[in-house]
């Protein structure tokens, strides 16, 4: 946690010389009644000695002050980021230091960040952090002009950077495939595992959600830190949708609409909304793409518009198994002009942590949100094309 820098200052110690001044004057005030009452003459205070007395009460304040400056303890502050922020890799860290601190260092767990105290008056430092997308402790120290250590700040932040991200595209998708990007939420590297009870899992929460799921200000889903299919891809789309309001300015309490139609919060919190993602209730076949035709804010992207078919799509598939699964599309898999297979986004047992699974950065086999590919039936897979639904959200007009 960030500390905040603490200043003391000394006691006005001059005020201890005032006392005594005035029992001075006490003494001669007793003098001369004792000598009037001897009948002598009583012995005068001129009226200077006072003024005079005002006078060194004024050099004392300057003294104080002084001593004030003098004794204010060395002290450092990091203005950026702020404690628990997450900022763009590379960080350029802003500081400030008094107190007759002369030179800074900083070091992130444990390690220097530069190769030599920077002076006060610099401050700022720019820093390219190999480990992106967690959190790190950073602690700023501040040296005299000795060298010695006397003071120190330290916060903890997270610098941010997309590895390997799906290729951006127009409209409500660009912000599925922000929230998808986003690593310090969803991490692909088994942060958060794949659970569904239905497999005989014991997780923490039934709807399949890494985080609290909140819609409209309410939160209908609590988090389990953990994820299935359905349940991470509606994740995704609120996520998606709290993207877009927060670029927006627009408040977290307004609805998802387009036009005159409203996706309210009863039909997202099990209402027919929910029941088409998931496939009970109303319907036997879970589709996002009847969902949001239900809702009238979005549009399935029919086999005959397949070519259309852009990354953010959402997707339920069903395989010659007689399993299926609900993911995000990424792209198609064309062997010979021909639509083979796809390759999506998701929450599953096992997959790669980028889209491309021949990148470098990429690691395979991660459980929870992860890339696969998979081929259709006849091509060395089972997805069944014509169980295969694309479902396409509108741009929201909520204002």
């Amino acid at each position: 946690m960030r500390r905040a820098a603490l200043r003391f200052f000394l006691p006005w110690l001059a005020l201890a010389g005032c006392v005594g001044d005035d029992d001075g004057f006490a003494d001669d005030a007793a003098d001369a009644v004792a000598d009037e009452a001897a009948g002598e003459a009583p012995i005068d205070v001129p009226d200077e000695a006072f003024e005079d007395g005002g006078s060194d009460a004024a050099d004392d304040g300057a003294a104080d002050d002084a001593a004030e400056a003098e004794a204010e303890e060395p002290w450092v502050a990091i203005l950026f980021p702020a404690d628990g922020e997450s900022v763009p890799n590379p960080v350029t860290f802003l500081f400030d230091a008094g107190g007759g601190v002369e030179t800074v260092e900083f070091e992130a767990d444990g390690w220097p960040l530069q190769s030599a105290p920077i002076p006060v008056a610099v401050g700022e430092l720019t820093y390219e952090f190999g480990g992106v997308n967690f959190a790190r402790h950073v602690v700023l120290t501040g040296f005299d002009a000795t060298g010695a250590p006397v003071a120190t700040d330290a916060l903890d932040f997270t610098p941010t950077e997309e590895l390997c991200p799906i290729p951006d595209a127009a409209g409500f998708n660009h912000y599925t495939i922000a929230a998808i990007n986003d690593w310090t939420v969803f991490p692909k590297d088994e942060t958060y595992p794949y659970c569904w009870s239905a497999e005989g899992d014991t997780c923490a929460a039934p709807w399949g959600q890494i985080h609290d799921g909140y819609y409209a200000g309410e939160r209908l889903f609590p988090g389990a830190n953990s994820c299935f299919c359905s349940g991470h891809t509606l994740e995704i789309f609120l996520r998606a949708y709290r993207v877009w309001q927060e670029s927006r300015a627009i408040p977290e309490t307004a609805p998802f609409a387009v036009g005159g139609s409203v996706l309210t919060v009863d039909d997202v919190d099990i209402g027919p909304f929910y029941q088409y993602w998931q496939g009970f209730g109303v319907t036997s076949e879970a589709s996002s793409a009847d969902a949001f035709v239900y809702a009238g804010i979005g549009e399935e992207v029919t086999p005959d518009r397949w070519d259309e078919a852009l990354p953010g799509d959402y997707v339920n598939l069903s395989r010659s198994t007689g399993s299926g699964h609900a993911v995000i599309f990424v792209s198609w898999i064309v062997e010979e002009s021909e639509k083979v297979g796809l390759r999506y986004y998701g929450c599953q047992h096992s997959g790669d942590s980028c889209p491309d699974p021949d990148d470098p950065l990429c690691s395979h086999g991660n459980s929870g949100p992860s890339f696969v590919t998979e081929r259709f039936s006849g091509h060395g897979g089972t997805v069944l094309p014509s169980y295969l639904f694309i479902g396409r959200v509108y741009e929201p007009t909520t204002h």
